[in-house]
């Protein structure tokens, strides 16, 4: 079998973190590597063993690749992606977003659809075990029926101001905590409660931190199954971590907390607490597939005992629960070996992602935009924009 001729456009972060992991596939070729940055390109270039380029136009003319990843600051997604599909690459793995305007993610859309492109768009928290099984616990019913949920994502003040050096504030200002990060929580959303879908949005901003770009968003999401979720992200904190993120569920039947990463006195942590009358046996069913979908949770029955000093509620009770300790991340780049398995068997559902829904495309990418778009259109009209 041939090798996937591929090429990287965009050696940031994480243009870097893609070249690397897959210049280590045995199906993969990385040929080519393109970044304005003359200095950027021509490292990367030598560290993997490739040709170098400072124009993606000229590296798409010299080479017919197999695969192209788009891994570009956020508002520049569009042209290079648009680029590779007028070049007939037919596969694309693009960095989140999908795109900072309707118009950008219209004319992507219609293109890879134009030219019947395999797309892929790295929503990488979908890998993450505890995301899985957050997905696994709504959809297997355990929490009953789930009517409320709250996220916060938020970045160090850092980010914004230091994290791309020279180019940190120009970055920035082309983008916002609703495109950077609550991009992210919505495309969580709709894979945990699939197929619930955005219906309203009701959404608020600050700006006046850091002038160039919004401060935070802070959003309401109605879904068409009476789902309603608070999503909250800003990167104005003072904090000792780079990353805090949060989310709650509450359900008809039980809880799930889910500190996807620690807070000041805050470890990680994810658990569901259950429904009091769930037999220990399909606890310990539940935890088996948990297992199988690589979430290794540990199942309790404890005693919960609410109270707050001399306050009590109720007598004491036997909970059965699903739990695990410490961050639950998995490999890095993992969507990317996804992606690869994807092309080699075409398919969006490869054996290695079975059972969890197509793998993140254009039609996630189109719908993160939409609920993204009509999040940043409320803050500034003050109205609820209805999808």
């Amino acid at each position: 079998m041939s090798k996937l001729k591929t090429g990287i456009i965009g050696l940031g972060i994480l243009g870097n973190e893609h070249a690397d992991y897959l210049a280590k596939r045995p199906e993969v070729e990385v040929v080519a590597v393109a970044d304005l940055r003359s200095e950027a390109a021509e490292q990367a270039a030598k560290r993997i063993g490739c040709q170098a380029y400072t124009s993606y136009e000229a590296m798409l003319a010299e080479h017919k690749l197999d695969l192209a990843v788009v891994a570009t600051p956020d508002p520049l997604h569009a042209a290079p992606t648009l680029a590779c599909l007028a070049a007939r690459v037919p596969n694309i793995l693009q960095e989140k977003p999908f795109a900072t305007t309707m118009a950008d993610a219209e004319a992507l859309y219609e293109a890879i659809q134009r030219q019947r492109a395999r797309f892929f768009i790295n929503f990488a928290n979908r890998t993450s075990p505890l995301d899985i099984a957050t997905r696994y616990t709504i959809q297997s019913g355990l929490l009953g029926q789930v009517v409320y949920g709250e996220s916060r994502l938020d970045d160090n003040i850092s980010v914004p101001t230091k994290m791309w050096g020279a180019r940190t504030r120009e970055w920035a200002a082309g983008s916002s905590t609703a495109y950077f990060l609550l991009s992210h929580v919505v495309d969580l959303l709709r894979f945990y409660f699939t197929p619930a879908e955005v219906r309203e949005v009701y959404a608020i901003k600050q700006q006046q931190v850091l002038g160039y770009t919004p401060d935070l968003y802070d959003a309401y999401l109605t879904f068409d199954n009476g789902l309603k979720v608070r999503v909250k992200a800003e990167w104005i904190k003072h904090i000792d971590d780079l990353v805090e993120f949060y989310m709650c569920f509450s359900g008809s039947d039980g809880t799930l907390i889910y500190n996807k990463r620690g807070a000041f006195n805050c470890t990680p942590g994810w658990r569901a607490n259950l429904h009091k009358d769930l037999p220990a046996a399909e606890l310990l069913t539940h935890q088996q597939e948990l297992a199988k979908l690589g979430a290794n949770v540990t199942a309790r029955m404890q005693w919960m005992d609410p109270a707050a000093g001399a306050l009590k509620a109720g007598t004491s009770m036997l909970l059965p629960a699903l739990e695990f300790d410490g961050l639950g991340y998995s490999e890095w780049m993992a969507l990317d070996g996804l992606f690869i398995d994807a092309i080699l068997q075409d398919t969006l559902m490869p054996s290695t992602w079975q059972g969890l829904g197509p793998l993140p495309n254009q039609e996630d990418g189109m719908r993160q935009t939409v609920v993204v778009d009509a999040i940043v259109t409320s803050a500034e009209t003050n109205r609820v924009i209805s999808l």
